[in-house]
């Protein structure tokens, strides 16, 4: 007890300093609801911390964002269908300090920009045009279809999961990138030297490129998959344990444990595997 202070003040101040501490704790917690027509726009700016997106059943966008320490902000501002959203600094703050985690459910057909330096990117379930940035942030995708996806990182990895009849984009330099039961219109995945493992049939009627410069590409298809597939590594090498019917008259020079190219069932969807050095393995589920 402080000298000279009477008993019953000093639990006075005990109790106000608890219910300071509890009032900042709350303020730790923001929430924000917003009513958004057909096709809005949505767009999150995020230093530090995750993201993650689901759809909203009655068409209002929903945002929780969880605030680690006072030294930042959330700036949220709606401009008619268009919904911004920033983390905003007040003080430097170190990455613990300046962790802001996001919640946000928003309309299924809502375009989606998000751009987070580190944390977990996940998204589920929104069919339309989205935008993922990130550096070291690793970026999921699930259960989209349709729409068109665009996905850029430095280092961190990408997963996309079951996504039907899209356009997919996804660019990065050292990230691995995973797409499992992933089949579109137009499908490409280049990287620097991080590894692409693809896994599912492909779909119908599609382009793929699968392109890196140094890391592997892995492939995994099962016995129903109807590709028309070409692999080459200038310097790498190209392993196939999957049946194909070789092509008469490929575009492609084949040379053995360099490249090949085949169809299997009715080739209808277009594979191309690429690598400068990197091993490229084409394998049955």
């Amino acid at each position: 007890m402080m000298k000279g202070m009477p008993r019953g003040a000093h639990w006075v101040l005990i109790v106000l300093a608890s219910c300071a501490s509890l009032a900042t704790g709350a303020e730790n917690r923001k929430e924000f609801h917003y009513q958004l027509g057909p096709h809005a726009s949505i767009s999150l700016v995020n230093q530090f911390g995750g993201v993650t997106v689901t759809p909203s059943s009655d068409g209002r966008a929903g945002v929780v964002a969880l605030l680690h320490s006072g030294k930042m902000e959330v700036d949220a501002t709606q401009r008619g269908n268009r919904l911004e959203l920033r983390t905003h600094f007040l003080h430097n703050a170190s990455p613990d300090e300046g962790r802001v985690d996001y919640q946000l459910q928003i309309p299924a057909d809502a375009s989606l920009n998000v751009r987070s330096t580190s944390g977990t990117i996940s998204v589920e379930g929104i069919n339309s045009e989205m935008v993922l940035e990130g550096d070291a942030a690793a970026v999921v995708v699930r259960q989209v279809s349709g729409g068109h996806i665009h996905v850029h990182t430095l280092s961190g990895p990408i997963h996309l999961a079951n996504l039907d009849q899209g356009d997919v984009e996804v660019v990065s330099v050292s990230g691995p990138v995973t797409l499992d039961n992933t089949d579109g219109r137009m499908v490409s995945v280049n990287t620097t030297d991080g590894k692409i493992t693809y896994n599912g049939d492909f779909g119908d009627g599609g382009e793929y490129l699968l392109a890196n410069h140094s890391g592997d590409i892995d492939v995994i298809l099962p016995a129903s998959a109807s590709v028309d597939i070409t692999a080459t590594s200038a310097q790498g090498s190209v392993t196939n344990d999957f049946p194909l019917h070789p092509t008469a008259h490929s575009a492609l020079p084949i040379t053995q444990g360099k490249s090949f190219a085949g169809t299997a069932n009715a080739g209808s969807s277009s594979v191309r595997l690429r690598s400068f050095s990197g091993k490229i393995h084409v394998k049955k589920q």
